[in-house]
């Protein structure tokens, strides 16, 4: 009877699993994405090391990278220097992790990368799907897969942080909104919390999710995914949101103390007044970012200076603007497009705050996944029947353009990050004056013999 009760037991516990992967898994999708992400990165399975951080993080960390070691991986900053402040033990975790399956070996670990970029989109498609009408949140989704932008987390070893960070966000999301729909079902929100956690502990910035956890809950948000409800029907209860918040304090606070035991051997602290005045001088750089939403043209591999873009940023908040102007009649909700908008810059500026900044393109990777929130709320109630024929063509024409500008634009762009020289070379052109450019481009002259040259 014991054995018995065991096997109905674990048959219970397949059979909830198979349950849930019918209702929750899109495999079509899935596929879909995995088929335009690889054939944009799979030649990244050929790429070398950069030697700009893989170098330090993987290739010189060989012996550290251990499981007899995993203290001090986890109670390490990520470069373990003196003047670091990233602790983002997760991150060390993969390198752990990979080290064993790869060893030195960087089609490896260029893999991880691709891998996680599809896990990331896919996990933005699962949660809005479950708001939206699922073939435009496709469309939408494949415009981020292969968004110029992100091409450097995923073509550069070291740039991983931001898609991992993506991944954990919108899966603590998803199982946030599933557990609303499913009150009952308390095994989803413990996931919810789990890769809330997750994320807290990749990136700094995660620690102001649970204030869009709350906005998420008191905007209401409809559905028209698989479930066939609405959150609109839910009556929420202030008390009820405010007490769910002492976990998120609680972890928060525990992330906190964790931090200040990793950098407590350190001397040096940064003012507050550095942070402040680092974040008002970089504010220009803002218009770079938007910019690149629906302009990425301007992309670099080493951006050792701060660029500004206001004519092509007012040209993008001005294709903004008219996209929703021309969806106007079709009655969406500009809170949940300005929660959106909000999204953007709470997960953007932060970085601004890091002294001598330098603004990598894929910072703008979490950040970017607002906009997919307030794109997909502009054209929720999209019916090309009621636009004319030619506004139907011409959005088209508009769609197809794009794609084609961003799938192309991405891949030569990811043609940069190859080797070590080729990545050095585009560097030096992107930033002719940044000495660090210069000395690593003089180093790879001098192993040629080219003195002259290297001097």
């Amino acid at each position: 009877m014991e054995i018995g009760g065991r096997i109905i037991v674990i048959n219970n516990i397949l059979n909830s699993f198979k349950n849930f992967i019918k209702n929750h898994f899109n495999l079509t999708a899935f596929l879909f994405f995995a088929a335009v992400i690889f054939c944009l990165y799979g030649n990244n399975l050929s790429f070398g090391w950069t030697f700009y951080d893989d170098d330090v993080l993987i290739l010189d960390k060989q012996d550290y990278l251990s499981f007899s070691n995993i203290k001090n991986i986890l109670t390490d900053t990520v470069f373990g220097q003196e003047h670091d402040k990233f602790c983002r033990p997760v991150l060390n975790l993969t390198f752990l992790f990979e080290k064993y399956l790869y060893g030195t070996n960087p089609a490896g670990y260029h893999f991880t990368n691709i891998l996680l970029h599809l896990l990331s989109v896919f996990s933005i498609f699962l949660f809005l799907s479950l708001l939206y009408d699922k073939k435009k949140i496709f469309i939408l989704c494949m415009f981020f897969a292969v968004h110029p932008s992100l091409v450097q987390a995923v073509s550069w070893i070291s740039g991983r942080n931001d898609s991992l960070l993506t991944l954990f966000v919108f899966l603590s999301f998803y199982f946030l909104a599933v557990k609303i729909l499913k009150a009952s079902a308390k095994a989803f929100y413990f996931f919810h919390l789990l890769f809330f956690i997750f994320a807290v502990f990749t990136k700094e910035t995660a620690v102001i999710l649970p204030l869009f956890y709350l906005l998420f809950q008191l905007l209401n948000f409809s559905t028209a995914g698989s479930f066939n409800s609405s959150f609109n029907h839910l009556k929420i209860q202030p008390k009820k949101i405010f007490t769910a918040f002492i976990p998120y304090i609680i972890i928060i606070v525990l992330y906190l103390f964790y931090r200040s035991y990793v950098l407590s051997y350190q001397s040096y602290s940064v003012p507050l007044s550095l942070f402040i005045k680092s974040f008002f001088v970089s504010l220009p750089a803002l218009t770079k970012y938007i910019a690149n939403i629906f302009f990425p043209v301007k992309l670099s591999v080493f951006p050792a200076i701060m660029n500004t873009d206001y004519i092509i940023c007012a040209a993008s908040v001005l294709f903004f603007i008219l996209f929703m102007l021309k969806f106007k009649k079709t009655g969406y909700d500009l809170k949940k497009v300005l929660f959106g908008f909000v999204w953007f810059f709470a997960f953007l500026l932060p970085t601004f705050i890091m002294p001598n900044n330098q603004f990598y393109d894929h910072r703008i990777y979490l950040s970017l996944a607002g906009i997919l929130i307030s794109l997909s709320e502009i054209i929720k109630n999209y019916n090309a029947k009621n636009f004319l024929k030619y506004e139907r063509i011409i959005f088209l024409a508009v769609t197809i353009m794009f794609f084609i500008m961003f799938y192309f634009t991405a891949f030569f762009h990811g043609q940069k990050f190859a080797d070590r020289e080729t990545f050095w070379l585009n560097a030096l052109m992107d930033a002719p004056q940044s000495d660090v450019a210069n000395s690593v481009v003089a180093g790879i002259l001098a192993e040629r013999g080219r003195y002259k040259e290297a001097e």
